[in-house]
């Protein structure tokens, strides 16, 4: 556990890598690589970044990057500006919350969260149980053809580590590891109709139990983007999950943004309603409540009524507020909130149990 915690400070001090962003457009929501790389809510600055002159049906223009420039904030009746070419930002039009350029090269992420513990309930089920969770994600995407992109491709290692206290039965390991790379194809969202297919194999165990098929999950989603206005897009699509159960999930749902403050993001299995707060300090903030739906499954050394080594699945939902920040190109994050309808499930005829709701902490980073 010392060693993991001292790659993670080690990767959070390094410099990141740069990442170039281009004049193609993301249709990508919170439901993308499982929320991992959402776009930044941003307010965008004249000069900021690269954007289309209409980012849904026209030809691309690039403004020169410009360290020092000022946030826009979309509160005030015009952004800052020394002239003409200043003050016409076409990305204002979509608000702070509109279509975000892709980020093409590397980009990473890292979180960690903090689960109480809470009473179990159920058939032989007795103690409580909690959970640290520790997640990191780094990400590539490029374009295909690269002069004018035709298709994105990301490839996503990701790294998630489980620190399991209780419950006294059944008797759980302490540390569970998930080894997943996740694949997308993408259409670049600068039209108004844009496709994502994901696809993703992970490694799930204690490292202790004898590896077999129930030690992998595999996920796959589809998705369709319709913009029916550069503030409205609409998400059509389905996502399979194996864990103990098959699961078949929408994914699906609307984002809007009403408003220049405003972005509402009803989607499943994320949801997240964000309001922009300003300039603080020199760093765009934002509010926002968010709902999710949650479920892992892990192989574990725990031998089930049949001899076989368990395969446990926990599902819940979670409801946090949370404040967020970005700036340049550095984005954080701290939320708290509640884990509700919480289920422990398991493969091999080993009894399920319920966990109480309880709090739960995140903090994390995305460069």
């Amino acid at each position: 556990m010392n060693a993991l915690l001292l790659l993670l400070g080690a990767a959070l001090a390094a410099d990141p890598e740069p990442v170039t962003r281009n004049t193609y457009f993301t249709a990508e929501t919170l439901l993308a690589a499982d929320s991992l790389f959402d776009p930044p809510l941003r307010a965008q600055s004249p000069g900021q970044g690269p954007y289309d002159e209409n980012p849904l049906f026209g030809a691309p223009r690039t403004f020169a990057p410009a360290e020092s420039a000022p946030i826009y904030d979309p509160l005030l009746q015009q952004p800052p500006g020394t002239g003409p070419a200043d003050i016409y930002d076409p990305s204002l039009s979509f608000g702070a919350v509109g279509p975000q350029p892709y980020r093409f090269g590397w980009s990473s992420r890292y979180d960690v969260g903090f689960l109480p513990q809470e009473p179990v309930h159920g058939s032989g089920a007795s103690g409580s149980f909690g959970n640290m969770e520790l997640n990191a994600a780094w990400r590539y995407s490029t374009g295909w053809p690269a002069a004018s992109p035709n298709v994105i491709f990301s490839w996503t290692p990701e790294f998630n580590y489980r620190s399991w206290s209780g419950p006294i039965t059944p008797a759980l390991p302490e540390n569970v590891f998930r080894f997943a790379s996740d694949f997308e194809l993408a259409t670049p969202g600068n039209n108004p109709v844009s496709l994502q297919l994901g696809f993703t194999p992970a490694f799930v165990s204690d490292l202790s139990a004898s590896p077999s098929s129930d030690a992998f999950n595999w996920d796959g989603r589809g998705v369709v983007f319709v913009r029916t206005t550069p503030q409205f897009m609409i998400a059509l699509g389905a996502a399979y999950l194996k864990r103990v159960d098959d699961i078949v999930i929408p994914y699906a749902g609307v984002v809007w943004t009403p408003t220049d403050a405003w972005e509402l993001r009803l989607m499943f299995p994320k949801t997240r309603v964000s309001y922009f707060l300003g300039d603080l300090l020199g760093t765009a903030a934002w509010a926002y409540f968010g709902l999710e739906y949650n479920v892992e499954a892990y192989q574990i050394n725990l031998q089930g009524p049949t001899g076989q080594d368990e395969k446990i699945q926990l599902r819940d939902y979670r409801a946090t507020f949370g404040l967020r920040g970005e700036y340049r190109g550095l984005v954080g994050f701290v939320e708290v909130g509640w884990v509700f309808a919480r289920e422990a499930e398991f493969l091999h005829g080993t009894p399920d149990f319920d966990i109480d709701t309880g709090f739960i902490g995140r903090l994390g980073l995305r460069f």
